[in-house]
Formats: C-alpha cells, structure tokens, sequence
C-alpha cells in the first residue's frame, strides 16, 4: 500500500531527504557603533574574518565556493542550529538593510561596486 503523503515508503515513513546540509560557525569577534560584527567558519577553517551580516554573507561565499542545499547556522552556545536556510542558492540572493527610517529587514542584495568610488574620488 503507497502512502499519498509519504511518496516511496511502503510504510508512510518519510524518504530520507536527498539535501545536502551544510554548517557554519558564527562567533561574535568586536562589537563597534555600527553593531555586532562576526566571523563565520566552515568545518573549522575561517570562512569570512567579519561581518556584520553573517549568514547572507556566508550563503553568498559558499555559493562561490558551489555549495548548495540546506544550511544551518550554529555558535557556540546552543545545542541546536540558531538558523536553517532551506537554500543557500536563494539566500544568497538576500541581504539585511536597516537604516533610520526602519528597522532591519530583508530585501535583494545588490554587491556593492568598489568602481563607484574610484571614479567619484577622481572627479
């Protein structure tokens, strides 16, 4: 007998996910005016030195590096995930924008282009 709910076990248990999951490490290194900065590390290698927007910043390096899938992002103070990320690919695509007219909130990253201040610092 199939399960309609759980696909491919005659059982009804759920198929194991076929996800890869990838963890982080995020450890909190200064604190300054503009707020708590991070570094971010991938099985015990320093992934990014500092951040202030660990998790984004890290979907964004680990995409670069071709990781996809799932990611959870621990510290190490709790026994379980501070955050899982369904998909690296899509948060990567996201960042954190907080300014004085509201607080934090997610919209699309847009990277930001170092060239805007050359070419403004040579006029």
């Amino acid at each position: 007998m199939h399960n309609e709910t759980s696909p491919g076990r005659e059982d009804g248990e759920a198929m194991p996910s076929a996800i890869s999951t990838t963890k982080i490490v995020i450890k909190p290194v200064h604190l300054d005016k503009r707020g708590q900065n991070y570094s971010v590390s991938l099985e015990a290698k320093t992934l990014i030195t500092k951040t202030r927007n660990p998790t984004a910043d890290a979907c964004r390096r680990l995409v670069a590096l071709g990781l996809s899938g799932r990611l959870e992002v621990w510290d190490d103070e709790r026994p379980f995930p501070r955050m899982v990320i369904p998909d690296i690919s899509r948060a990567a695509k996201l960042t954190v924008a907080e300014g004085a007219a509201h607080g934090p909130r997610i919209v699309p990253y847009q990277p930001f282009l170092s060239s805007t201040f050359v070419a403004g610092a040579a006029e």
